[in-house]
């Protein structure tokens, strides 16, 4: 493994355990549940779409580190918010969902080598690192920033703290 990807492939192994906490005892409809913002704004983001989210960016991620894979829900099409999709996936199918890119996450970066992290991603993602590397180092920062969510989601939900364990 390149030793700059090692920190990012630990938080990667990270987040697929955190994601999956997440989720622990959530049904699908609490997952579905879209909390109201104060002051009368649109409501949240569900735990099922920012899950979706999530899978979705996460199979970019794989898609950017080669070959692609293909798409684990595909009826759902290109949709940008919560607001695109009329369904979402069950709980059972996002989580396993997760755990099968997880597992090719882990491979993939412990495979990939510092020429294919030198090269160019296909746009500017917004860190000062405009290599594959900093592309990669972007989306695990992304992907810290939803589980953090689906965790608040959780404790909104009235259920315990997501656990690190």
């Amino acid at each position: 493994m390149d030793p700059r990807i090692a920190p990012l492939a630990d938080l990667a192994k990270l987040h697929t355990r955190l994601y999956l906490n997440c989720f622990q005892g959530i049904d699908d409809e609490t997952a579905l549940r879209r909390p109201a913002v104060e002051g009368g704004g649109p409501a949240a983001n569900s735990m099922a779409f920012l899950g979706a989210h999530l899978v979705d960016a996460r199979r970019y991620l794989l898609n950017l580190l080669g070959p692609e894979v293909d798409n684990p829900f595909p009826e759902l099409g290109e949709g940008q918010g919560i607001d695109d999709f009329d369904e979402l996936p069950t709980v059972a199918e996002l989580t396993a969902a997760w755990r099968r890119l997880g597992e090719m996450l882990d491979e993939r970066l412990a495979a990939v080598d510092a020429e294919h992290l030198a090269g160019e991603p296909p746009f500017a993602f917004p860190v000062e690192d405009g290599t594959l590397l900093g592309g990669v180092t972007f989306l695990t920062h992304h992907e810290a920033y939803h589980v953090g969510q689906l965790a608040y989601l959780r404790r909104l939900a009235g259920l315990e703290a997501m656990g690190y364990d």
